[in-house]
Formats: C-alpha cells, sequence, structure tokens
C-alpha cells in the first residue's frame, strides 16, 4: 500500500507540473494578445468610472435643479403644468426625454406616471410607470399599485388585479394592506368572491394593526355569503 502510494505520488506532481508549463506555454504564446485585452478592459473600467463620475453625477444635479419647479406644480395639483412645463421651466417629460441616465430622470417618470393617472389618461400612466424603477421600498410597491388602479379606471380587473396582488406580496405594512384591499374589491367585481376573501383574510391576519384591518370581517362575512 506504502510503494502505491509513493509511486503516486511523482505521478501527481509530474502531472501539476505539465500542467503549469502548458499555462506558461499559452500566457508566452498569447502575451500580447493578453496585454491587449488587459489594457482594453483598464479603459473599458475607467471609461464607465468617467461616464458615471463626470457625466452622470453633473447631469443628475442638473435635472434635480430642474425637477423643483415640476414638483413645486405637481404639488399644487397642476398636473399639466407639471408634466409638461410652463414655457420656461421644464416638464418631468422634457426633464426624462433629456436626463434620461439619471436618478431624476428615473424620478420624473413616477411623477409623470401619477400625473397622467390625474389627469384622466391612464395608458400613457401605465407607460411612465412601467419605466420607473423603485426608488424605495414605499415607492415600488405604490408604482405597482397606481399601475392596477389604472387598469380599473380602464374597466379591466382582472389586469388590475395581477398587479394589486403584486403590490400586496411586497411585505410592507403601509403599502400592502391598501393594495391587497384594492385586490379584494376587484375580484368582488369578478364575483371571485374566494379570492376575494382571501385577500381580507391576509389583512385581518397579516396586517392586523392596520386601519384597514378593522374593516374586514365586514368584508369577510360578505365574501362568505356569496360564495
Amino acid at each position: 500500500m506504502s510503494n502505491k502510494k509513493i509511486q503516486q505520488e511523482p505521478d501527481e506532481l509530474q502531472n501539476v507540473e505539465q500542467a503549469l508549463s502548458k499555462t506558461e506555454q499559452f500566457i508566452e504564446n498569447n502575451r500580447k494578445n493578453l496585454v491587449i485585452g488587459l489594457c482594453v478592459v483598464a479603459v473599458v473600467a475607467a471609461a464607465i468610472v468617467w461616464f458615471f463620475n463626470g457625466y452622470v453625477a453633473p447631469k443628475n444635479v442638473e435635472a434635480g435643479d430642474k425637477m423643483a419647479a415640476a414638483v413645486r406644480y405637481f404639488e399644487l395639483d397642476s398636473f399639466a403644468l407639471a408634466l409638461n412645463g410652463d414655457g420656461v421651466n421644464e416638464g418631468f417629460i422634457e426633464i426624462m426625454d433629456n436626463y434620461g441616465v439619471t436618478e431624476q430622470a428615473n424620478l420624473a417618470a413616477f411623477y409623470a406616471g401619477v400625473c397622467e393617472y390625474k389627469l384622466g389618461n391612464y395608458d400613457e400612466a401605465i407607460s411612465y410607470l412601467n419605466k420607473f424603477s423603485a426608488a424605495s421600498v414605499n415607492m415600488e410597491p405604490a408604482a405597482i399599485t397606481l399601475i392596477g388602479d389604472c387598469y380599473v379606471a380602464k374597466g379591466d380587473a382582472k389586469a388590475a388585479v395581477k398587479y394589486f396582488e403584486k403590490a400586496g406580496a411586497i411585505e410592507n405594512k403601509l403599502t400592502a394592506p391598501r393594495a391587497l384591499n384594492k385586490a379584494g374589491i376587484a375580484y368582488e367585481s369578478m364575483g371571485e368572491w374566494a379570492k376575494a376573501e382571501k385577500c381580507y383574510q391576509t389583512i385581518k391576519s397579516v396586517y392586523f394593526d392596520s386601519q384597514l384591518a378593522m374593516e374586514m370581517d365586514k368584508r369577510i362575512e360578505r365574501c362568505q355569503a356569496n360564495k
């Protein structure tokens, strides 16, 4: 047994040495290409750093300054001016177009979606809200819920309930009960009482400390009576 082990060890050592030799030979044969490849990677990395620090960051600050006027109009419920600008100050749409790679442009997409919803332009609202990528744990489910609201306004409860349930599945004490309640109402409108009851039961058991939880017993009874 010991002789066999002694014999294996030199063989294994020889295999390792051969592998190392092949690697060294490969590096030697491809030295020029490897150096070029490393240089390309370094240049690309430097370009990315410059793009974000030297271009995107200043653009984001600039966009933030432009957003101030649009947000003021939004807070005054002047949604058309917030969306399209006033001829002097840019609105959310123009900010998105001009500063598309910035965080502020992403936020403008959310604001634009809300504006379009308030103005009754539901398809446009859905389009903008789908362009928005969440900036916070509250804004993601809020945007998803609003897409559901758009579909309700369009008379498409079946599409709406998918978004309400998606938002309700995000564990958030502030937004989840509201989204689940909307899902339940949408299911009721379609006569799907068991699914509506499930939404209400979730609010009652999981989000029992929410304001909506107090209303759930009455809704659950209604669903049970109609099943």
